[in-house]
């Protein structure tokens, strides 16, 4: 018989451990590519959705319309985003990558990928064949709960 948890137990252990890892990570990104984690956000959704407003931008990522709008302006004053009208609400403008975003973004993506091929090579060697597929499947679904059906 499985050894018995108190309800709640094994996921507050979950996020006991991702706060640290997602701040450690967060200040890793901002120091290795000069990149604020909102700026990197914003860049990250909007080479998914093309165009898309600043609320829209808060809603998807789960930021504040504040947090977001600061770091698209941060993008702007460094080239990566651009604004344009909007024809379906005259004081929401639409955001975009410029070509030096992508490019930026591109890089940054890159250089990740780089790191986190190395970590996951190591981690590889330290853990059992399917762990890291069992771990993403669990995140996605604590994902799609709180994320889509927040309570």
């Amino acid at each position: 018989m499985g050894v018995m948890h108190e309800p709640g137990s094994r996921l507050a252990a979950v996020f006991d451990v991702l706060g640290p890892l997602y701040r450690r990570g967060v200040r890793a990104v901002e120091q290795e590519g000069g990149m604020p984690v909102g700026v990197r956000a914003v860049l990250d959704a909007l080479a998914g959705c093309g165009t898309a407003t600043v609320p829209a931008l808060g809603r998807t990522l789960a930021l504040s319309r504040q947090f977001v709008q600061r770091s698209v302006d941060d993008a702007g004053e460094r080239g990566w985003v651009r604004t344009r009208e909007n024809p379906a609400h005259r004081r929401s403008v639409l955001v975009a990558l410029t070509p030096a975003g992508e490019q930026v973004l591109a890089d940054v993506r890159d250089a990740e990928r780089r790191e986190l091929g190395n970590l996951e090579a190591d981690l590889d060697t330290h853990l059992d064949p399917g762990d890291l597929d069992a771990c993403l499947r669990v995140l996605r679904a604590l994902s799609t709960r709180l994320l889509d059906h927040p309570s």
